[in-house]
C-alpha cells in the first residue's frame, strides 16, 4: 500500500520557527517529526518579511530532513490579516457570478483596492446568513511563496493562524465552546471556539497590558461569548503563573503514536500541529 505523505506544518513568526509533521495511522496521527528554530529579528517586524535569505538558508537546511514528498501548509501572520463580514448572497446567485459579487461587497469595506489583495471567504460557523472574508495583501503572499520556493518549499494550504488554532484544539479533544489563546513573542492572538461562531483577535504586548487583565477582556470582545465555557485554553509562550480562569493544554494530545525525544514545552507548537493534521484543500 502506497505510504501517505508527511503532512507538514510550518509556523513562522516574529521570532522563531516551528513545524509538526504527522501521518494519518489507522489508530490516529503519528508524530514523525517535530523542529523548532529561533530567528534574528531583523528577518521579520511585525509580521512582514525583510531579509529574507537568512531565513532561505534556515528553511533550506531544514527541508533536507524532510522526505522529498511531503504536503506543506502555512499560515500568514494574523496581524497582517483584514477581516470583514458580509451578508450571504442570493443561494439562487451561481459561480463564477457569486464570487464576483462577494468581492465587489467586500471593496466596499476594505481599506485596500481589491486587485491588490489575496481574498478568501467561508460561511459564519452557525450563522448562515453571513460569510466571513479574509484579505492578505497579494505582495507580501507572494513574498512569502517565493521565499519558501527558494528553499525548495511549495506550500498546498495556507491557513489563517486562529483556524489553525482551533483544528489543533479539535484534534486534541477541547471542549468545542473553549475559547483559545495564543501566546506570542510579541503579542497575543485569540480565537473562538471551534463549535461556535468565528472570531479572532490579535493584541500586541502593549495594547495587551497586563495578562491578569485578559480573560475578561476576550470574552467580552468576542460576541458569542455567552454561549463559551467559563474557562480559556492557554497554549503559546510559557506564561507563568497563568492569568485566572485559564487552563493549558498541549497540541500532541492529537498524536497517539510518538517517539522521544519530544519538546519539553509543547504548547508553542499549536499552531504547527494544527496546520499538520488540518484536512486538505479540495
Amino acid at each position: 500500500m502506497r505510504q501517505l505523505a508527511w503532512q507538514v506544518g510550518l509556523d513562522i513568526q516574529n521570532g522563531y520557527a516551528r513545524a509538526i509533521a504527522v501521518q494519518r495511522r489507522r489508530s490516529g496521527w503519528q508524530l514523525r517529526h517535530w523542529w523548532q528554530q529561533p530567528l534574528p529579528q531583523t528577518i521579520m517586524r511585525q509580521g512582514i518579511l525583510h531579509e529574507t535569505e537568512q531565513l532561505i538558508a534556515i528553511l533550506s537546511r531544514w527541508r533536507a530532513c524532510l522526505p522529498v514528498r511531503i504536503s506543506l501548509r502555512i499560515c500568514l501572520p494574523a496581524q497582517r490579516m483584514i477581516q470583514v463580514r458580509l451578508p450571504t448572497p442570493d443561494n439562487r446567485l451561481c459561480e463564477p457570478h457569486r464570487s464576483a459579487f462577494i468581492r465587489a461587497s467586500a471593496a466596499r469595506q476594505l481599506p485596500l483596492a481589491v486587485e491588490c489583495l489575496a481574498i478568501d471567504y467561508r460561511a459564519a460557523p452557525g450563522d448562515d446568513r453571513q460569510l466571513i472574508v479574509t484579505a492578505a495583501r497579494q505582495q507580501e503572499l507572494t513574498q512569502w511563496q517565493d521565499c519558501l520556493a527558494q528553499a525548495g518549499l511549495i506550500p498546498e494550504v495556507v491557513e489563517l493562524m486562529p483556524c489553525a488554532l482551533q483544528s489543533s484544539a479539535h484534534a486534541a479533544g477541547l471542549p468545542a465552546e473553549s475559547l483559545l489563546l495564543h501566546r506570542l513573542l510579541d503579542g497575543w492572538i485569540w480565537a473562538s471556539p471551534y463549535g461556535l461562531p468565528f472570531e479572532f483577535g490579535v493584541l500586541d504586548n502593549e495594547e495587551a497590558g497586563d495578562p491578569a487583565r485578559l480573560y475578561p477582556r476576550i470574552f467580552e470582545d468576542y460576541r458569542a461569548h455567552k454561549l463559551c465555557n467559563t474557562d480559556i485554553y492557554y497554549s503559546g509562550i510559557c506564561c507563568q503563573p497563568l492569568p485566572d480562569g485559564m487552563q493549558p493544554w498541549s497540541p500532541f494530545a492529537a498524536f497517539s503514536q510518538m517517539s522521544p525525544p519530544l519538546p519539553a514545552d509543547t504548547g508553542v507548537f499549536a499552531v504547527a500541529a494544527g496546520l499538520a493534521v488540518r484536512p486538505g484543500d479540495c
